[in-house]
C-alpha cells in the first residue's frame, strides 16, 4: 500500500487537474518472503522454477486519491495462485515470451498459454496487477464519502 500511495502522490498531472488518481503496486509472497520484480533473466528463471508446482500469494496495494483535496483510500487485495510443475525448458519459453523483468514474480497471467498457472483462488485481475473488483468497491466508497 505504501508503494501504491507513493505512486498516486507523485503522479505527473497537468495544471488544474481534477478527479482521482489511482496508484497500484503488486508483490508476491512465497515461502516466507516477499518477491518483487526480478532484476536479471537468470534471477527470473530461478524464481519461476522455485515457484513451479507450488502456491504463492499475489498482493496488490491500491490507492485512490482525490487530486483537489488529497483525500485518500488505501486497500489491499490478496489472491492465491498455484503454478503447474515447471521444467527449465518451459521456463525458458515463458521468459522469452513474457518479458519477466517488469513483472512481480517474473510472470504475467495474460501471457500464460496454459503452461504456467494451475489454479487461481480469488481475483484474476489482481494477478494481472489491478484488482478491478476491489477498485470498484473503493471508488463506490470514495463516492459515498466514506473515509
Amino acid at each position: 500500500m505504501r508503494n501504491a500511495l507513493r505512486k498516486a502522490q507523485t503522479a505527473r498531472l497537468p495544471r488544474r487537474a481534477t478527479g482521482l488518481v489511482i496508484g497500484a503496486d503488486t508483490m508476491l509472497y512465497a515461502r516466507g518472503r516477499l518477491i518483487g520484480k526480478p532484476t536479471t533473466m537468470r534471477q527470473a528463471a530461478r524464481l519461476l522454477l522455485a515457484l513451479g508446482g507450488r502456491s504463492h500469494w499475489v498482493y496488490t496495494g491500491l490507492c485512490v486519491r482525490a487530486i483537489a483535496t488529497g483525500r485518500t483510500r488505501l486497500s489491499v487485495e490478496k489472491t492465491k495462485v498455484t503454478f503447474k510443475p515447471l521444467t527449465p525448458a518451459v521456463v525458458a519459453r515463458l521468459i522469452a515470451r513474457m518479458s519477466p523483468l517488469d513483472k512481480a514474480g517474473g510472470y504475467a497471467l495474460q501471457d500464460d498459454r496454459g503452461e504456467l498457472i494451475a489454479r487461481i483462488d480469488g481475483s484474476r485481475s489482481n494477478v494481472i496487477g489491478l484488482p478491478l473488483e476491489r477498485l470498484r468497491q473503493e471508488l463506490a466508497a470514495f463516492g459515498s464519502g466514506s473515509p
